[in-house]
């Protein structure tokens, strides 16, 4: 059973927070029920907050397994081809000029796709731990970053992109946003049409925020699909197909930390459009902004198609 002595202990140190005086706290000790009451609220409140913190490690340690489970499998893979790839260039004396090209061609994507992986994983560490100052975001100058990073994959899958002429003046931080488009654009363009349209663009909310988004001539996604795309380290494919689970994963965490909010819509063979939101910088709001995009927006058709 709880001494007074140390009840008189606790209740000293919980009034001295609250400011009270020491006759009020004299008069409250001499009620036993109440110093019972007011130890074990205490205790209780201090194994909810144990409780919270053990929980919250065990959902990270869960997420830290999942991530490195998929990471294995995301370098496994591009790492295997290279080695396929290498040997056949050293095993076979009379390749042509033309046949050299082409696995040279193979190792270097190959070799794009497994510095892509180790990226997300830098990303991912500076994401979950760094607080950063938010601040205007220039899209016109992180989309051209963006390109010139994916130049090869443009290249390699004859890509067309369609920008706005003007952008709006969104609050962010960019690299980290810089980040969420290599993700979208690098999607689309594995994932989209034969040769791939794809549509960017950006529009104003009704909220103050502004919706930025990218369009694909693709197949579509179904629909049970698209409810696992964002959540975190779900893999919509199988693990052969990497990049799409894991990257979508972090543009989660990126969009969220920066208050916004991202998702897609998409209609089987109408092609997919992936969004994410940020707040309006304050200075431009009412300024160079897009009009919304409809619901319909998938319905439009594409060149070639």
């Amino acid at each position: 059973m709880l001494s007074q002595e140390r009840g008189q202990s606790l209740l000293q140190a919980h009034y001295r927070k609250s400011g009270s005086s020491l006759s009020e706290l004299d008069k409250l000790v001499r009620n036993p029920e109440f110093v019972r009451r007011e130890v074990l609220d205490d205790l209780q409140r201090s194994l909810e907050q144990l409780q919270a913190r053990v929980t919250s490690l065990q959902t990270k340690n869960a997420e830290l397994e999942t991530y490195a489970h998929m990471l294995a499998h995301d370098l496994k893979d591009p790492l295997t081809v290279l080695i396929v790839t290498s040997d056949l260039v050293a095993d076979i004396p009379d390749l042509t000029g033309q046949e050299m090209k082409e696995y040279l061609q193979q190792i270097k994507s190959t070799a794009y796709d497994m510095s892509r992986v180790i990226n997300n994983l830098l990303l991912f560490a500076e994401v979950t731990k760094t607080e950063t100052l938010v601040g205007p975001v220039d899209m016109a100058a992180v989309i051209l970053k963006v390109r010139s990073r994916l130049s090869h994959l443009i290249e390699e899958h004859q890509a067309n992109l369609v920008l706005p002429e003007v952008w709006p003046e969104a609050t962010g931080y960019g690299p980290w946003i810089e980040e969420v488009w290599a993700n979208y654009i690098s999607n689309a363009i594995t994932h989209g049409g034969k040769p791939p349209y794809i549509v960017l663009g950006a529009s104003a909310q009704p909220d103050g925020m502004l919706r930025f988004w990218i369009r694909d001539n693709g197949a579509g996604i179904p629909s049970e699909t698209r409810d696992r795309l964002f959540k975190p380290f779900s893999q919509v494919n199988s693990v052969h197909t990497p990049g799409h689970g894991l990257g979508l994963s972090i543009v989660l965490r990126i969009i969220e930390k920066l208050g916004g909010k991202v998702g897609v819509e998409s209609e089987l063979g109408l092609g997919s459009l992936f969004f994410f939101t940020l707040p309006a910088c304050p200075s431009s709001k009412g300024r160079n902004l897009l009009p919304a995009l409809s619901n319909s927006s998938l319905e439009t058709s594409y060149p070639d198609r």
